[in-house]
């Protein structure tokens, strides 16, 4: 064997990377910037080079902060995916993220490498959405090893970044705490919390006034008036004012006036 033969063998398998599928990974990681996330490589053997084409996100798979592992559901969700769109390639390894841990990789990164992916030409990539530290550890000798080497294609021909740092990264992660810190932006657009509550108890008082207004006219109300407890008969009563007449008053005179000489003889 010769020597050139031997660094080739060291350096571990030849590994072309598209950057499409760099950037959908790297995408999909900071889309999960406190859970790990992971999927698998699709591509073929080419001329005793790798050749990683695209990448299948595995949405079911199980995340517990530090780990993930692929699920029954994860699997299928794959080969579906898989057997539609790349019926004619094959899985050439898996990528997972190490969110502010580094790229390398665990014992349970290792268990799943050498029960899930232990085909000499299949690789384990590795992304910190953290630091964009990135790497790839593969089959040398029997031994899984970090690939010193392997070649990132631009297919774009530009070899422009298009992975949206800033947008992917600042989304929330469901699984994630709330956020404790926010954006001047956002604490513009957030509401002073004395208008909150002033708006809370506007709303409580419309509601009972409206309720009110409609107890008042729809339901009959009652006048409470005492009772005698002897006679039961009430003790206030409701008089009602006399009619007044509308002619005026008349002066009474006398019927027949006595007549002059009947006054005379009186005096």
């Amino acid at each position: 064997m010769s020597k050139k033969e031997n660094q080739v063998r060291d350096a571990g398998p030849r590994l072309h990377f598209d950057n499409e599928v760099a950037r959908c990974i790297r995408q999909h990681a900071r889309a999960h910037m406190k859970t790990e996330v992971c999927g698998v490589l699709i591509g073929e053997n080419l001329n005793g080079a790798i050749e990683v084409r695209a990448s299948i996100e595995a949405s079911n798979a199980a995340q517990a902060g530090t780990h993930v592992t692929f699920t029954q559901d994860a699997w299928e969700s794959i080969y579906r995916v898989k057997d539609e769109i790349y019926p004619d390639d094959r899985i050439v390894g898996w990528y997972h993220s190490h969110p502010g841990f580094g790229v390398f990789l665990s014992e349970h990164d290792t268990f799943i490498q050498r029960n899930f992916f232990s085909s000499p030409d299949q690789v384990a990539w590795v992304y910190d959405p953290h630091t964009d530290e990135e790497g790839c550890f593969g089959w040398i000798d029997g031994e899984i090893h970090r690939i010193p080497a392997y070649t990132i294609l631009d297919n774009n021909g530009d070899g422009a970044e298009r992975t949206p740092k800033n947008s992917e990264a600042s989304r929330p992660d469901p699984d994630d705490d709330p956020p404790t810190k926010y954006s001047d932006q956002s604490r513009e657009k957030k509401p002073a919390r004395w208008l909150q509550w002033t708006v809370y108890a506007l709303s409580y008082l419309s509601v009972l006034f409206l309720g009110f207004m409609v107890a008042y006219l729809l339901f009959p109300r009652l006048i409470a008036i005492p009772v005698d407890p002897v006679t039961g008969e009430p003790l206030l009563h409701l008089r009602q004012p006399s009619a007044i007449s509308a002619s005026p008053p008349t002066t009474s005179q006398p019927e027949n006036p006595p007549s002059a000489d009947k006054q005379r003889r009186t005096k």
